[in-house]
């Protein structure tokens, strides 16, 4: 910056320090069209400001932005590619603690706290489970997670990426339908409840401001491939296909919440049933990263909302998912087949809840990924 000295003389007795600066050693651009100066410090005092937001906007966004997996050192275990937890909680600024020796890991930031276990492929992101496609590998003394479950579902939900546009319309999917009945039991068939599931979050979520669409509005069978066809062709920005659990075995013991995202190409599903071992790429894989955000933000949402037994965000290649073409997941919102658990779902104030607690889901998914 030039100065320009306007006067050589002394401040008068009578002239402070502020006014002697800013009326004899102003910058000719800060000067008035008549030659008078501005108010040079409430100037600069509001530039000093700017630049002490835009440091801290930058700072915040530096903070939060991840260091690409790409510089880290890769492992390889049985012919995969793993990376060591060490490496990437330094690059990404997380403390690493042995909760129990060469078994059970935590790493943790004033945000996020991550556990894994050697052996398992289950993972908890703030308390909540998720499945690995690969089991967590320990080896002298440190742990490994395979590069893929870092890349497709540690940090789509530790480090979530903004998406253009905004989440206007959301595709619900109430499943089975017409001659599909789903699971039943006596007169209770699931087709019915999640119809009336559906119509509650239409409600709910429309008095919350997000439009909605759905595949079915009474009991008709719909192809499964038309239901996601459907939603894209009303320009919905996300599906959710709405079921209920059952088990033939073990009734008294099964329960619990879960939400499908599609599983990566190359990988193994975590659904038991083992649907579709086909492991190429699809159409839903181009939103991996969303899908697993969103079904990871369900799942949390109903497991602190609800208190239901967390069964974790798991993996599969339902039709549903397969076929989307925008982010996608499929809610299995608890166990028709359970005793308890089944009187509940088929009370309408419990289905409102449920309801309730998707919305909060929904509504936290689309201000993380919202620009």
């Amino acid at each position: 910056m030039v100065l320009e000295l306007r006067n050589r003389a002394l401040p008068p007795g009578n002239v402070g320090r502020r006014e002697f600066v800013e009326r004899f050693f102003t910058p000719p651009f800060f000067l008035n069209g008549d030659g008078r100066p501005f108010k040079f410090f409430g100037f600069m005092k509001a530039v000093f400001r700017l630049l002490a937001c835009m440091t801290l906007a930058m700072g915040g966004a530096m903070a939060s932005a991840q260091s690409p997996l790409s510089k880290l050192e890769r492992v390889q275990f049985l012919g995969r590619d793993y990376v060591r937890l060490t490496d990437w909680a330094r690059a990404n600024s997380f403390q690493v603690t042995w909760l129990k020796k060469d078994k059970v890991v935590r790493l943790a930031n004033g945000s996020f706290t991550l556990v894994f276990t050697g052996g398992s492929c289950e993972a908890r992101i703030n308390g909540i489970n998720l499945w690995l496609s690969y089991p967590v590998a320990v080896r002298g003394g440190k742990g490994y997670v395979a590069l893929l479950d870092m890349q497709t579902a540690i940090m789509p939900v530790v480090f979530p990426a903004k998406s253009p546009g905004k989440i206007a319309l959301v595709a619900l999917d109430p499943g089975h339908g017409g001659k599909d009945k789903g699971f039943h039991q006596g007169s209770h068939h699931e087709k019915e409840y999640t119809l009336l599931f559906a119509q509650e979050l239409r409600a709910q979520l429309n008095r919350a401001g997000i439009k909605t669409t759905l595949t079915r509005t009474t009991d008709v069978s719909v192809d499964l491939s038309a239901r996601t066809d459907l939603a894209r062709r009303r320009g919905a920005d996300v599906f959710v296909s709405l079921h209920f659990n059952s088990v033939g075995r073990g009734k008294d013991e099964a329960k619990g919440v879960e939400v499908f995202c599609l599983t990566p190409a190359g990988a193994r599903s975590t659904n038991v049933r083992g649907v579709n071992a086909d492991t190429r790429s699809v159409r839903g894989n181009r939103y991996n990263d969303q899908s697993a955000l969103l079904a990871y933000q369900l799942q949390r949402a109903l497991v602190t909302n609800l208190g239901s037994e967390d069964r974790g965000v798991r993996r599969a290649r339902f039709e549903v998912l397969r076929t989307a073409a925008m982010p996608a997941v499929l809610v299995e919102a608890g166990f028709l087949s359970h005793p308890s658990e089944g009187r509940k779902i088929l009370d309408p104030a419990h289905r409102r809840q449920m309801a309730q607690a998707l919305v909060k889901g929904l509504l936290e998914y689309k201000r993380l990924v919202e620009e």
